[in-house]
């Protein structure tokens, strides 16, 4: 009798140790050990479905080449990303200047920039200012080799203030646009012209003219107030901002090809997974091309509107350009006297464009 007893005891024990064991939470997930896999009921892993925002600006116009190109970019990481990545764009001065934009990526406001790599960023790294030097490169098949070339050292430059550079693109040969016609050099003496760095007023200045900084979306009302007497730029630019309406008269001069870098911040860029940065960077890279395309296209098509709207373009003689080129023959070696590093960066662009 006892040893039933006894039996009857544990079987009861047992019973209750199970229904305890049948009573718990089924919703309570037992911690994952460290290194195990999660899968899903399928025993499939878990897929990251991160969606992350790329939000981009540039300070010139989106009827221009750079505002095209930056909208082409930004089409192609929306597609071939299939929604990982929102990408947007803002053109002009929504965002405020160049610097201000440039700043904003630097902050994680923004996660791209396309800006002119001396003018955008010339306050932390100036001997980028000389990408747009008077009378340094040939023509624009020569600049986008070299542009290609060194844009690895730019972002060596500029690594160390949070960005990392692609997709540099040019912005084409520049030309001066003026309230009163410039037949010669002696014409420009005194001339109140608009430039977006000291390389550009130091050009002025040696061509007899008062170079002053103007920011580039002030131009318009500069010329409309006579503030400014002049301004330069391709003619796709120029043409993009209307600047052809307050200033008439076009001297083909051809005396700088300027350029921009997307910038990057890194931090955002590091932190996405490798197949999403590989899309973003090809995406850079096919927009300079999409670029360079459009641009030859575009650069004849926009001179040929000024001229139908009345704008007198003015073709120096070679001796006359000679001139032009003469005077900022010095510029080259007043530019290496101010210091190791400008002098490292002439010598990385020179080699470059051989």
């Amino acid at each position: 009798m006892k040893r039933i007893t006894s039996m009857l005891l544990v079987l009861s024990l047992v019973a209750i140790v199970f229904v305890g064991c049948a009573g718990k939470d089924s919703n309570v997930t037992e911690p994952i050990k460290e290194n195990e896999e999660v899968e899903t009921s399928e025993n499939e892993p878990l897929v990251d479905d991160t969606v992350y925002k790329l939000r981009t600006s540039t300070n010139l116009g989106e009827v221009g080449t750079t505002g095209l190109a930056l909208k082409y970019f930004v089409d192609q990481v929306n597609e071939r990303s299939g929604g990982r990545i929102e990408a947007t764009a803002n053109y002009g001065s929504e965002l405020g200047s160049q610097l201000e934009q440039v700043e904003m990526a630097q902050l994680g406001d923004l996660e791209m920039v396309c800006a002119a790599p001396g003018t955008g960023l010339g306050g932390w790294v100036p001997e980028l200012a000389m990408y747009e030097f008077p009378f340094i490169f040939d023509d624009n098949e020569q600049y986008r080799k070299v542009l290609v070339d060194t844009e690895d050292e730019v972002t060596k430059l500029v690594s160390e203030y949070g960005f990392t550079a692609a997709s540099g693109q040019s912005q084409g040969a520049r030309n001066i646009l003026t309230l009163k016609p410039i037949n010669t050099i002696e014409d420009l003496a005194g001339v109140k012209m608009r430039g977006p760095n000291v390389v550009y007023t130091d050009m002025f200045d040696a061509l007899g003219a008062a170079g002053t900084i103007t920011g580039w979306n002030d131009i318009y009302t500069s010329l409309q107030t006579k503030v400014i007497e002049g301004c330069e730029a391709s003619p796709s630019a120029l043409y993009s901002m209307n600047f052809h309406e307050q200033a008439k008269n076009m001297t083909v001069t051809n005396h700088i090809i300027a350029c921009t870098y997307y910038f990057f911040n890194t931090e955002w860029l590091e932190s996405l997974p490798d197949n999403l940065k590989t899309i973003v960077l090809e995406s850079a890279e096919d927009a300079r091309e999409y670029h360079a395309k459009l641009y030859d296209e575009e650069d004849a098509i926009a001179l040929q509107a000024m001229i139908d709207e009345g704008v007198n373009v003015i073709e120096l003689s070679p001796e006359e350009k000679a001139k032009f080129v003469e005077a900022c023959s010095g510029m080259l070696d007043e530019y290496r006297a101010k210091g190791d590093n400008w002098n490292a960066f002439i010598d990385v662009l020179l080699a470059a464009k051989n």
